[in-house]
């Protein structure tokens, strides 16, 4: 399969909310799943484009009347295992603060999130963990927000960050964009752009079970 990077998600719409994208190596598409799914059992929903597991998720909340479903769409791709969150209830739910026993065992977890529609307007985030530990992470829009690296390990990607010319970035797509190819060339990170925008892929409940 082409290898089609990470960059390409700075222009993309992966859901109307944004997005919340988690690569792993070190563990199947199906235990990544498991572990997103936490003290929960992930619910199979078969094979899904992104706007079928939407609707299929909007309908299932509107008659349950809530909005607490949460799903993604998984799988494998150059030896990453990934999955993207669908759903209304992700944001807040999902990446930063949400991370602990992703990465036990030795495995590597990258995580991509975007609140695009939360009116206080954050920046993308990229944050990396490995074998339970946060190695580090930044904001991927740094002009007016945090220009810190943070992390034990932060000088995996402060040289190439600061090459980009990502801290003086005043335009917030330049930043998302070169941020993404920063992080793509540092860790050989990479999702399937057919795929996950257009394709169909397995897809499982993670919350807002029965």
């Amino acid at each position: 399969m082409k290898d089609d990077g990470i960059a390409w998600i700075a222009d993309a719409d992966l859901s109307w909310l944004g997005y919340c994208v988690t690569l792993s190596r070190g563990l199947t598409p199906e235990q990544l799943v498991a572990r997103l799914a936490g003290d929960r059992t992930p619910a199979p929903l078969g094979e899904h484009s992104a706007a079928e597991v939407e609707a299929l998720l909007g309908q299932r909340d509107r008659e349950r009347g809530t909005c607490d479903s949460i799903a993604v769409r998984y799988g494998e791709v150059g030896g990453l295992a990934y999955a993207v969150a669908y759903g209304d209830n992700w944001p807040g739910n999902m990446g930063p603060g949400y991370t602990d026993g992703l990465s036990d065992g030795g495995a590597d977890v990258f995580q991509l999130y975007w609140e695009m529609e939360n009116p206080k307007l954050p920046p993308p985030a990229f944050a990396y963990f490995r074998d339970g530990e946060y190695m580090c992470g930044f904001d991927m829009f740094m002009h007016s927000w945090s220009h810190e690296i943070t992390g034990p390990r932060s000088d995996l990607v402060r040289g190439d960050v600061e090459a980009a010319g990502i801290p003086a970035e005043t335009d917030r797509d330049t930043a998302h964009r070169k941020s993404l190819t920063v992080v793509e060339e540092r860790f050989g990170l990479t999702l399937p752009k057919e795929l996950v925008l257009g394709g169909k892929l397995p897809a499982a409940l993670i919350a807002g079970h029965p």
